[in-house]
């Protein structure tokens, strides 16, 4: 399962990259395609994670180069991407893994993620936009969060069944 988890992992930089690219971000003509695919691909890899190590290692390493490639701010997303996955750790405890769940948690965890990061860029005066551009993103989010979330739900679970993979120790 962990060269699958990597695979979506890079599928995710991928894709990614190709909607920054193509669909851009800018706060006054945002698109729909416009999420954080990496963080999803988190979120949904989470339960084939037996180890929660190698997971935090995973996370870590993943949001390094998130930070290093999209948003110069390392250290801030390396926190942020633990902060959501410790809320989808608890949201979790409380609810099982399903396709309802799943998406409701990787929403969540994308608004936490943009807010939170909003917060902290006012707060130190780095990147100010305000409150209705945070608005506008979020709302441009849901869309693409809640496809990407049920496909790759979907397709990691049809394999994780039909290959007969292990959760990762």
């Amino acid at each position: 399962m962990m060269i699958t988890s990597i695979i979506t992992l890079l599928f995710s930089f991928l894709f990614q990259t190709i909607s920054s690219n193509y669909a851009g971000y800018i706060y006054h003509d945002l698109s729909l395609f416009t999420t954080i695919y990496i963080l999803i691909a988190l979120l949904v890899i989470k339960p084939y994670f037996e180890n929660e190590k190698k997971y935090l290692a995973v996370l870590i390493i993943t949001g390094f180069l998130m930070g290093i490639t999209y948003t110069n701010a390392v250290f801030l997303n390396i926190c942020l991407f633990i902060v959501v996955y410790y809320f989808s750790k608890l949201f979790h405890f409380y609810f099982p893994y399903n396709y309802l769940t799943i998406n409701i948690s990787t929403l969540i965890g994308i608004f936490i993620y943009h807010i939170a990061s909003f917060f902290f860029l006012f707060a130190v005066g780095y990147d100010q936009y305000n409150f209705g551009n945070l608005l506008e993103i979020l709302l441009h989010s849901i869309p693409m969060t809640l496809i990407y979330t049920t496909v790759l739900y979907f397709i990691l679970d049809k394999l994780f069944h039909q290959l007969n993979l292990r959760e990762i120790k």
